[in-house]
């Protein structure tokens, strides 16, 4: 996969069978957000790659919200671009949608679920606030309930201890592990420290620039 001069993935073969944990690594540059945004279905390359998803391959009618809704995500990327100023429960709420912001009234049900997200990741008390009234660890923990909120086959965590505090880093690997811990789950984590993993990672890939490497060996 290249941007103009430069390739970013090169002769990658990836299999992720349901209920792997997958831990990906790899030095800033070597592809590994381009990776996710393939497997997201948020980059336009997608197409011209081969790439198959929850059985399906890419271009063979499936339309983008067909694959998001399998799909659990949270980035710093996202998190960067998220400038909704809505309340943080309609945050939470957009993760049923799959959409940045909310565009249709939540079922009392669907505000429900919602709710117990927020209260597992600790902040329902925040709940009406706007989101960007927050601070930035509040936020982080906001779009991770999003990713949570729909109990997702395939959840995608790009460096989802970033910007929280030591108390709520603890709280957050808890979830992760309990989540991990379903074998019908399906979990792709991106991080720079082997501490912040939880115990049940199945799967290693490390990506190094130009050359793939698969297996199990540490990060």
């Amino acid at each position: 996969m290249r941007y103009g001069e430069r390739t970013i993935l090169k002769e990658l073969d990836w299999t992720v069978r349901r209920g792997e944990k997958w831990a990906l690594g790899g030095e800033n540059g070597a592809g590994k957000s381009t990776l996710l945004s393939l497997v997201c279905a948020d980059n336009p390359q997608s197409y011209a790659c081969d790439i198959s998803l929850f059985g399906r391959k890419r271009g063979t009618g499936e339309s983008i919200w067909e694959i998001k809704k399998h799909i659990g995500y949270v980035s710093p990327e996202m998190h960067r671009a998220y400038l909704k100023n809505l309340p943080a429960i309609e945050i939470v709420a957009s993760g049923l949608h799959d959409s940045i912001g909310l565009y249709k009234r939540p079922k009392p049900e669907h505000l429900s679920v919602c709710e117990w997200w927020m209260d597992v990741f600790g902040i329902i008390a925040l709940k009406d606030k706007p989101f960007l009234q927050l601070s930035s660890g509040e936020q982080r923990l906001t779009l991770l309930a999003r990713a949570f909120v729909k109990d997702p086959e395939l959840l995608i965590l790009d460096e989802p201890l970033h910007g929280l505090d030591t108390y709520n880093r603890i709280r957050v690997k808890g979830i992760i592990t309990a989540f991990c811990e379903r074998q019908d789950k399906t979990m792709i984590m991106v991080t720079h420290y082997e501490e912040e993993l939880p115990d049940c990672i199945t799967n290693r890939l490390l990506l190094k620039r130009n050359v793939p490497s698969a297996g199990t060996n540490s990060l």
